[in-house]
């Protein structure tokens, strides 16, 4: 399965910081696979190839928090 592009555009790294050095894998594109229903780690290496580089996924532990954080949401906006 292949990613789609990365911006290349210099001022939406401020932005849009890159969770996985490795893969250039920005957070954008980490919440744009988890809105498209990646709920796991797995799921996210999958989607966006982040978490599974060389360096052996040093990111993992921020992937974590990103999922917790949307799953934190998404229960919140559940609840009536």
């Amino acid at each position: 399965m292949s990613r789609p592009p990365v911006a290349k555009n210099r001022n939406s790294r401020a932005n849009d910081p890159v969770i996985c050095c490795c893969n250039a894998v920005p957070l954008s594109e980490i919440e744009r696979a988890i809105g498209q229903g990646a709920c796991t780690l797995a799921q996210l290496f999958d989607a966006t190839f982040a978490g599974c580089g060389p360096c052996g996924g040093s990111c993992q532990p921020e992937l974590v928090q990103i999922l917790a954080r949307h799953r934190a949401q998404s229960e919140r906006t559940a609840k009536p």
